[in-house]
């Protein structure tokens, strides 16, 4: 971090803090309080985000419920390039390697879930629809269960991307 930009609230503003951030070279800047638009790089990457949210929940014909979701995968803007930059990602700056984009699946992909044999029968079905709505941490995939409305973490699973969920068929019943 190069420079921390605040609102001048008393918790940024004690001489510790100033300190702190001079011995490890970040600039810190107090803007006028309650002055929003004195934050414009802030508030053109919100707009930025919930853009790039808006798509992806319209590609796939989502319900707007799962908005937050699509926030959550913002974490893909530091995977992305941006111009000045020139040719490298905020997280290969940030990290010093290039990140890994194998895993990346298209937002809102109809999945097939695979359910573990110890909770099923021997004729119930392997897997189970549902849709991509992010990811996780370990590398898993966050799911959503149109059905329950839940979300689940699994990593065993097979990604339909130029599937969507058929949102006009009849909810009680399975894929």
């Amino acid at each position: 971090m190069q420079i921390l930009r605040t609102d001048g609230g008393n918790e940024y503003l004690s001489n510790e803090f100033e300190a702190y951030c001079s011995e490890n070279g970040v600039l810190h800047e107090v803007i006028t309080p309650y002055t929003p638009q004195h934050n414009g790089m802030a508030k053109r990457r919100n707009i930025m985000i919930l853009n790039m949210a808006r798509s992806m929940i319209k590609q796939k014909k989502l319900p707007h419920s799962l908005w937050g979701e699509a926030v959550s995968t913002v974490y893909l803007l530091n995977k992305c390039p941006t111009q000045k930059l020139e040719n490298k990602v905020p997280e290969e700056v940030w990290s010093g390697s290039k990140p890994g984009v194998k895993h990346l699946k298209i937002f809102g992909s109809k999945c097939y879930k695979h359910v573990p044999d110890i909770k099923r029968t021997k004729l119930e079905d392997k897997s189970e629809v549902v849709i991509l709505v992010g990811y996780h941490s370990t590398r898993a995939y966050r799911l959503y269960h149109p059905m329950t409305k839940q979300i689940c973490i699994s990593r065993d699973d097979v990604v339909d991307e130029e599937e969507a969920w058929n949102w006009s068929e009849d909810e009680t019943r399975s894929q």
